[in-house]
């Protein structure tokens, strides 16, 4: 029976094909399989040197590894000659668990060794390493845009700007290493271009001496950049206008703005019909409290220009519940008073006012008397008596505490004489100066003292009863060549003489419209009153 199984051509090459499989899978065998192990192996141990020590569990977001002394150790194994020496060094492996490191130093740690199958761990030399952590940490930094290339023949670049807001960013990097920083850039290419450039631009860390530091790391990684390309460009100085309203109880205490300064792009011609500046408009009635806030004010592209950078500035706004003052003794200055004519303020007498201002604290304390402009404008004003508001213009931190409430002082105009008023105080101490020295340089002319007036001369004590005509025999030097009179007046001395030398009183006023000939054919106003004491 069997036989026949055997002689059967069918069952013959099946066998023959099992055979042949099994002699290729021997002949084929991959080469990273184990030796059959036979009890006739010879069993040793062996050094397996310089395997690399790898650290792990560590926490590579707050530390960084500065060191591991020795960076390799020596393994001894034992196991089967051959077996041994089948694998190669790199499997066998020498590891050193951080996962227990809770802060930065240096710890020393034991090794721990892993073998290939079959392959028994001894021990290693060193047992233990030393490992120093570094910790992580972070600065903040201004991020510089470099531009790379040229626009386009005919155009012109203009300064690069970041358009996401960004004005700084965090690099995180070893502590010993951070005081290595000296820049962060970014690099956008412009070549050829004829139209603004907008692109987001990687950012790398640098040290000091322009090399790059691969193991920093930056955040925000990459930020939005734009270089505006234009035919032509203008940059005007920015300036700050305010609508709307801030509550009753603020003033505005400060502010600052993130440019100051814009670049206008478009033709000459367009770039040449601009102003001396620009203006961003910034809406205070959004405030309801002091404090600072940050608001953001679109700049209007002018008419006919090709593009506006940056197109929009932030404002930081301080805002102070304000303070109120008065500030005493704030002089009122007349204008425009008609040819011909005079004025005075009578009320008050000291011709000065009270302005009640309000504003932040510091501001209203700076503020003094001659910070502020009161005046009062007479044009068109005959002569007569009136009762005028007062024009008050204050600096700009400051406001009026009630913009409703006027100011009134009392002025009286008055007609004068000759071609021009005034009014001029001098002493004249000396009895016997028997005339007036006319406005002018000192001229060669002697005068004999007929020194009359339109006035009356009326002395601070108990007058005279002589009344009429004074006349001096003293001797007057006008300003010119020529006589100074005037006419019949009433001169009442203090003591009631007239004597030889002069018309004197004690502390007496003598008041007329007096000038010389020489001065009045000049057109020189005449001196039209005089005050002695």
């Amino acid at each position: 029976m069997m036989d026949k199984w055997i002689s059967n051509n069918t069952v013959a090459k099946v066998l023959a094909l099992v055979v042949s499989i099994l002699l290729w899978v021997m002949v084929h065998m991959d080469n990273n399989t184990i030796p059959t192990s036979t009890t006739s192996a010879a069993m040793g141990t062996s050094v397996i040197n310089n395997v690399e020590v790898q650290p792990y569990g560590f926490d590579e977001d707050k530390y960084v590894l500065k060191s591991i002394e020795p960076a390799t150790v020596n393994i001894e194994v034992r196991g089967q000659s051959d077996l041994i020496s089948y694998f190669s060094t790199n499997s066998y492996k020498a590891k050193v668990n951080l996962s227990d490191i809770k802060g930065a130093g240096t710890v020393t740690l034991p090794i721990v060794a892993e073998t290939p199958a079959s392959v028994q761990y001894v021990s290693s030399t060193p047992g233990f390493v030393k490992v120093t952590i570094e910790e992580k940490t972070s600065n903040t930094f201004v991020p510089q845009i470099k531009v790379e290339g040229e626009p386009a023949e005919g155009y012109q670049k203009g300064d690069p700007v970041i358009t996401d807001g960004t004005d700084k960013v965090k690099v995180t990097l070893p502590e010993s290493r951070l005081s290595d920083v000296g820049s962060v850039q970014g690099v956008i290419n412009i070549a050829g271009a004829s139209d603004t450039v907008s692109k987001t631009v990687t950012l790398a860390v640098y040290d000091k001496s322009g090399t790059a530091m691969k193991d920093a790391v930056v955040s925000p990684a990459s930020i939005k950049v734009q270089v505006p390309i234009g035919a032509s460009s203008r940059t005007l100085p920015l300036n700050l206008s305010y609508i709307g309203q801030l509550p009753d109880n603020l003033v505005l205490a400060g502010t600052e703005v993130s440019a100051d300064e814009v670049t206008v792009y478009g033709s000459e011609s367009e770039l040449s019909s601009l102003g001396s500046s620009i203006t961003a408009s910034v809406n205070l009635s959004s405030i309801d409290q002091a404090g600072t806030v940050t608001l953001t004010a679109a700049l209007d592209l002018p008419d006919g220009t090709d593009r506006i950078s940056p197109s929009s500035v932030q404002v930081k706004i301080t805002t102070e519940e304000f303070s109120e003052r008065t500030v005493q003794n704030v002089p009122v200055r007349l204008t425009g008073i008609g040819t011909n004519l005079e004025a005075s303020i009578t009320e008050p007498q000291s011709q000065q006012v009270a302005i009640s201002i309000k504003g932040a604290p510091d501001a209203i304390q700076a503020v003094r008397p001659e910070d502020i402009k009161a005046s009062i404008n007479l044009s068109g004003r005959a002569a007569g008596t009136y009762k005028l508001p007062v024009q008050v213009v204050l600096p700009e931190t400051v406001s009026l505490s009630n913009p409703g409430e006027q100011i009134s002082v009392t002025v009286t105009v008055t007609e004068g004489n000759g071609s021009g008023t005034s009014t001029e105080s001098q002493p004249n101490n000396n009895e016997g100066s028997s005339g007036n020295t006319g406005e002018g340089e000192p001229g060669n002319g002697t005068e004999a003292g007929n020194n009359s007036g339109n006035g009356s001369s009326t002395p601070s004590e108990t007058p005279g009863s002589e009344s009429g005509t004074g006349t001096g025999n003293g001797t007057e030097t006008p300003s010119e060549e020529g006589s100074n009179s005037g006419g019949t007046g009433t001169d009442t001395p203090t003591d009631g003489s007239n004597d030889s030398s002069a018309n004197s009183g004690d502390a007496g006023t003598n008041t007329g419209a007096q000038a010389s000939t020489v001065d009045q054919a000049l057109g020189k106003p005449a001196v039209s009153a005089n005050t002695y004491h």
